[in-house]
């Protein structure tokens, strides 16, 4: 467990928090402003994404995945490096999504703030990046209050919905 401050912490996930992924990431807000997460949420994403964080964390030996939980330890949203450059890459991208009740209070720029320096600092990483939605000012918000730059616009950068979408890249580079 990591504390974040006198109210919010995170963990590493598990199984009991199979029925508050689905709870929460049933929320088209969510599914629109990230990537990977599907909609509608079933039992079997959740269970999948749990597997997923699971060997992560055995190959890392680390965590990549943590839960952010309030102080009752409910799982009210996610943030990860998801180590799609692999394993020695000197780079990751931060990827997090927070609950509807949770949001617009600060939450998020404070674990991002933590996960980033956990990610230099534990994997030895020297950039960060996050992309983020044109239609998701909040996201970039968060990022320039962590220290993250808008880099620019990278066009038809990911597919969703099979097409094309653009992204505005944010990074934070480790000091040296």
């Amino acid at each position: 467990m990591i504390q974040i401050d006198s109210y919010i912490h995170i963990s590493e996930l598990d199984k009991r928090d199979e029925a508050a992924l689905v709870k929460w990431l049933n929320d088209e807000v969510i599914y629109r402003n990230t990537l990977r997460i599907p909609f509608p949420y079933r039992p079997e994403h959740a269970r999948d994404f749990l597997q997923y964080a699971k060997t992560m964390h055995k190959e890392h030996r680390h965590p990549t995945e943590w839960a952010i939980r309030n102080p009752s330890g409910e799982l009210i949203g996610c943030v990860g490096l998801s180590r799609i450059y692999g394993k020695y890459a000197h780079k990751d991208e931060i990827g997090y999504w927070l609950a509807a009740p949770y949001r617009g209070k600060g939450i998020m720029t404070r674990v991002v703030a933590v996960v980033s320096d956990i990610g230099f600092r534990n994997f030895d990483l020297f950039r960060l990046e996050a992309p983020v939605f044109p239609h998701n000012p909040a996201s970039g918000k968060v990022l320039e209050k962590c220290g993250f730059v808008c880099e620019g616009t990278l066009r038809n950068y990911v597919v969703k919905e099979s097409r094309p979408m653009d992204v505005f890249m944010y990074a934070k580079i480790r000091a040296v």
